[in-house]
């Protein structure tokens, strides 16, 4: 009986972990998004949490680093609620909640069901390659907006950039998915096509350079003249890119990025131990935009001024970690989809994804789902043991 009720736990955190992947966008509105969620992901992670402690501990011992940072991470902003500024504390303290409890549900998952976390990324990639393609339709030829005009998408990635950001991801999970058939690649090479101009007509920069960052992370592990002639292909299409668009890429300048860096440093220099604290309003005002920012767009400045010096220290060891159990694993195709994940995601954390402990929106994608990959790849069965990656699966 308790196997019958553990088994309909994780069939709820697969359903869970399929609609925050692909709910993003298809979701009617926020409100059902979250809702759905709370039912689907964390009231069955919390029960998986009891049922399958003695897997908690398993996890810990395949990579006590990466998990140690983790939780200490978690622990440290949960802490800083203590003296945080905003208004609810207790609210704060249930954000850093919900984010422990994402990880371990998808490690968890990843335990018992290892393919079923790796084959959700791959239907995500189609399900949100599909919201490209109806954001496209729907912005400039059922609204009839001029081709110049940033692309707004559907749902939750209506954001011109963080959308961008959720679609370089699919770009890195379909090429980790690439189906075998003629007919299969042909409609497998649309959607990716897709993916790439809802990118592009996001018009946003970081996310075009996140993605080719990703893409050549990933060809350096290849090695070989993969390496030479992906990279040529690479700074061929940026060049062209370059002559054909060069008004557009330079229209916004560097948009504030190098003075909004200096102004975070200053900040986080006020209160460089304890830091504001997580939920705690404040605006990073620079000497050329007075009316000031909402938020550093630089996800280790921002945790700097927030947790101060142990949190950004534990936040750089985290990522840090993560990279280094991702490159062991880069002989398996798992391992490669989660390097290129962390890369992307790295790129995106420098320039914006900064809401850390927000409800899961599309910061998550940058943000929480890459190291609760990583968390899942540690947990999956046989972790230890590196497998080559097969030859399709490249």
């Amino acid at each position: 009986m308790l196997r019958i009720q553990a088994t309909g736990i994780m069939l709820l955190i697969t359903c869970g972990y399929l609609w925050f992947l692909m709910g993003i966008a298809w979701a009617p509105s926020n409100k059902i998004y979250q809702q759905a969620l709370v039912a689907l992901l964390w009231l069955p992670g919390l029960l998986a949490m009891v049922i399958f402690h003695n897997h908690l501990l398993e996890i810990w011992r395949k990579s006590r680093l990466f998990c140690s940072c983790l939780v200490l991470f978690l622990a440290w902003a949960a802490l800083s609620t203590l003296w945080t500024g905003a208004e609810e504390p207790a609210r704060e303290f249930k954000r850093v909640l919900y984010v422990g409890v994402f990880l371990v549900s998808l490690a968890l998952l990843s335990f018992e069901y290892p393919e079923r976390l790796w084959h959700g990324l791959a239907i995500a990639s189609v399900g949100l390659a599909l919201a490209g393609i109806t954001s496209i339709y729907l912005f400039y030829f059922r609204d009839m907006q001029p081709l110049m005009a940033r692309l707004y998408g559907i749902g939750q990635i209506g954001h011109p950039i963080l959308g961008a950001y959720v679609m370089a991801l699919v770009v890195i999970w379909g090429g980790r998915f690439k189906p075998s058939g003629v007919w299969p690649n042909v409609l497998w090479g649309a959607l990716m096509l897709f993916a790439l101009a809802f990118i592009f007509l996001g018009q946003s920069r970081g996310a075009v350079l996140a993605l080719i960052t990703g893409i050549f992370a990933l060809l350096l592990l290849r090695g070989g003249r993969a390496v030479w002639l992906g990279g040529a292909g690479i700074g061929l299409l940026c060049w062209v890119g370059y002559e054909l668009f060069a008004p557009l890429i330079l229209a916004r300048g560097l948009s504030y990025r190098p003075e909004i860096f200096q102004a975070s440093l200053d900040m986080f220099l006020q209160n460089p131990f304890l830091g504001l604290g997580i939920g705690t309003d404040y605006r990073v005002v620079t000497f050329n935009y007075p009316e000031g920012f909402d938020h550093t767009h630089n996800g280790f400045t921002h945790v700097a001024v927030e947790l101060g010096l142990p949190g950004v220290a534990l936040w750089i060891s985290l990522w840090l970690s993560a990279l280094h159990i991702a490159w062991q694993h880069r002989f398996s195709a798992d391992g490669r989809l989660v390097f290129g994940t962390l890369v992307v995601s790295l790129a995106a954390l420098q320039f914006d994804a900064a809401s850390l402990w927000g409800t899961p929106r599309a910061e998550w994608f940058v943000i929480w789902l890459p190291l609760a990959l990583t968390l899942a790849l540690v947990a999956q069965p046989h972790s230890d043991k590196l497998r080559p990656v097969c030859i399709e699966a490249s």
